[in-house]
């Protein structure tokens, strides 16, 4: 019995000291993955995993190094394990939200970050990142009570996000981003602008202002924000887009080619931006008829919309209204010279002055405006381009920082309408998307 008793003694003794050698080679792999040594690091996490299978932080260190790597579904696994090990320990589900978040698996996202904030919160990424994931689920959703449900869900964990981080740039940006997507143009350029604040060098966010601005009819403001959003980013296209449509708007049709055009010559395939110049051309054409080219050029840029995409019916009764010309109108030669931009409409002209010695007629009256009413929270017409915003896809890690983004995917950008429907003056109608509210 007392032989027993002394192997069951040196058993626990060996265990013992197996749990701290494996303990010492976790240590070892936390500091190698501190240094950027990711290699050392899975070398010591793998070591202690042997000795210590139960050892949460070992595990929880193996899926930190993949997740540097990029390797998001490698480092599933090893978060699963280290949570299974120590259930209530947040960071180990915040971890876990991120690579579901960047895996867009964003109902598991959401799942695991509801039960970090359950754990914590006051930790202002984890509600940051719940606000995002909600958002890309909102929107995708086709049910329009169920979208809304789901966005009014995660707008609350926005809002807290900013309750607990009021300096944090980018949680300001995405409380913007719900109220853009909900039709809240007035608080959604609120918080825009306490976002470019604290932070001015955000591109996406001045286009995501700007866009509010237009929305509103506040063209000037709008400019000047995607010309800001030009100086941080000269290569968006998305810049580009939202710029031809204010000047459609405007009736700058000259300007608004140009940036069309500039947009097809980087991305060819954009199908809808084709089908907004078509519409121009058509604009121009109904106004000169003799210059039977620019009918030409919109039939070629529709054909070439519809090679990108043959679905597209109303472009399809487009081209075969307008396949010949107007009737009675001869056509002017063509130079060929490939047309680029149209001068814009010219001003008004001013009234004829009245002759000296015969007094002007006293103008009818016009009654005092009255001062306006309370603005109307959803304005009446939206360039259904991009979700008035998208917040960014990489989940935040630090409340301090602003979180990594990856560029917001932008669904393309409506057409301007064609002339059967006052072309160019408002785009065409697609999907929604939230208001790149890229």
């Amino acid at each position: 019995m007392k032989r027993i008793g002394t192997v069951l003694l040196l058993a626990v003794a060996a265990v013992g000291c197996q749990h701290d050698e494996a303990l010492r080679h976790a240590g070892l792999g936390h500091l190698a993955y501190s240094t950027g040594d990711l290699e050392a690091a899975i070398l010591e996490f793998e070591h202690a995993i042997t000795l210590d299978d139960r050892l949460a932080i070992a595990h929880a260190g193996m899926g930190d190094v993949y997740r540097e790597r990029g390797q998001m579904e490698e480092a599933v696994a090893p978060y699963q394990r280290a949570i299974e090990q120590m259930p209530y320990e947040f960071t180990y589900h915040f971890r876990l939200g991120n690579v579901y978040q960047s895996l867009e698996r964003d109902a598991e996202a959401a799942k695991t970050y509801e039960t970090a904030v359950d754990l914590n919160p006051d930790y202002p990424p984890v509600n940051i990142n719940l606000g995002v994931v909600y958002f890309r689920i909102g929107m995708a959703e086709a049910d329009p009570g169920r979208r809304t449900d789901v966005l009014e869900k995660g707008r609350k964990y926005a809002e807290r996000a900013v309750e607990l981080a009021p300096d944090h740039a980018f949680a300001w940006s995405n409380l913007g981003a719900f109220y853009d997507a909900m039709g809240d143009s007035y608080r959604a350029i609120s918080a825009y602008r306490r976002s470019i604040e604290l932070d001015p060098t955000q591109g996406p966010v001045h286009v995501n202002l700007g866009t509010a601005y237009l929305l509103q009819g506040r063209f000037d403001k709008a400019l000047e924000e995607f010309k800001l959003a030009m100086e941080q980013d000269p290569e968006s296209l998305i810049v580009r887009k939202r710029l031809a449509y204010l000047y459609s708007k405007q009736k700058q049709y000259g300007a608004a080619i140009e940036q069309w055009q500039t947009v097809l010559e980087k991305d060819p395939g954009d199908y809808e931006c084709r089908n907004s110049l078509a519409a121009v051309y058509m604009i121009y054409y109904l106004r000169r008829p003799e210059q039977d080219r620019l009918r030409l050029q919109a039939l070629e840029e529709w054909h070439r919309s519809l090679e990108k995409n043959p679905d597209q019916t109303q472009v399809k009764s487009l081209v075969a209204k307008w396949s010949t010309p107007l009737p009675g109108v001869v056509p002017l030669p063509d130079d060929g010279t490939p047309i680029k931009a149209f001068p814009d409409e010219p001003p008004p002209e001013k009234p004829a002055e009245t002759p000296a010695g015969k007094p002007a007629e006293k103008p009818a009256e016009t009654p005092a405006a009255k001062p306006a009413e309370k603005p109307a929270e959803t304005p009446a017409e939206k360039p259904a381009e991009t979700p008035a915003v998208k917040p960014a896809e990489k989940p935040a890690e630090k409340p301090a920082e602003k979180p990594a983004e990856k560029p917001a995917e932008t669904p393309a950008e409506k057409p301007a309408e064609p002339p059967a429907a006052k072309p160019a003056e408002k785009p065409a109608e697609k999907p929604p998307e939230n208001k790149d509210r890229e």
